[in-house]
């Protein structure tokens, strides 16, 4: 389960407005010194004006990253997909060589 600001003893700051809403259009990620930075791209509130998009940028740990990933799969119940099998050859060849 995600912690949110107020269950980790810090109180989120009120800005005086509403919660921002906005639709999910994209988004990429890049490596940074421990973890990664996140950038979201979304509509900004109900504007119908698809030339206006919103960025936003974060920081994550990778065990946030991580917690995130398994908070989505969760909550839209899917799994991550198996890896590849292993070759009946790469099978028999191990096998062979002991490992």
């Amino acid at each position: 389960m995600a912690t949110s600001a107020s269950e980790a003893g810090r109180q989120p700051q009120d800005t005086g407005a509403s919660d921002d809403f906005g639709v999910l259009l994209g988004w990429s990620h890049a490596p940074f010194t421990r973890g990664i930075q996140l950038k979201l791209q979304s509509t900004i509130g109900d504007n119908r004006d698809h030339d206006t998009i919103a960025a936003r940028h974060y920081l994550m740990t990778k065990n946030q990253a991580l917690i995130l990933a398994k908070y989505l799969l969760d909550a839209t119940g899917q799994t991550l997909p198996e890896g590849p099998r292993e070759g009946r050859l790469r099978r028999m060849m191990r096998r062979l060589s002991g490992g």
